[in-house]
């Protein structure tokens, strides 16, 4: 059974109103939808014990923050070391998200760096460390029409 078969409506009209503003109160939550904001608390409460919300975190646009450079690196490993490298390469700052996938690659990641030579350091000095990586290909994006994330509900 997936996690989210566990959810009811309220909880997911709870986490569309988070996913939406992230500051909104509990009491505010709780007067949209016409609930006591005990129950909206507890709910919130629950939903972070099953780790259907993972953390509060702001959004930042990078380009804002001082970076230039957001890309996208397909990595190719051996075979017998695909977890080991991305339990390896999630350790490292500079990624943002990171996923082992089925296709022409062996794991998929999005990176932000400052400029072009934070991202040649982090392609030679910290990939080119990692046992069994074969080869990258990496893709800088030039713009940015749409910043997201994992939208659920």
């Amino acid at each position: 059974m997936r996690d989210n078969e566990n959810l009811d409506e309220l909880d997911r009209m709870i986490l569309h109103i988070l996913q939406e503003d992230g500051r909104a109160s509990y009491s505010e939550i709780a007067r949209r939808l016409k609930v006591p904001e005990s129950t909206v608390r507890l709910r919130v409460k629950k939903l972070i014990e099953k780790g259907v919300i993972r953390k509060f975190a702001a959004l930042i646009n990078p380009f804002k923050a001082g970076y230039s450079i957001v890309a996208f690196i397909a990595v190719d490993v051996e075979p017998s070391r695909v977890k080991k490298a991305a339990e390896e390469l999630s350790k490292l700052l500079e990624v943002d998200v990171l996923g082992i996938a089925t296709g022409a690659h062996d794991i998929l990641m999005q990176v932000t760096v400052k400029d072009l030579q934070e991202l040649e350091s982090f392609l030679i000095e910290k990939l080119g460390r990692i046992e069994g990586i074969r080869s990258t290909e990496t893709s800088i994006l030039t713009s940015v029409r749409k910043w997201g994330y994992a939208r659920v509900f």
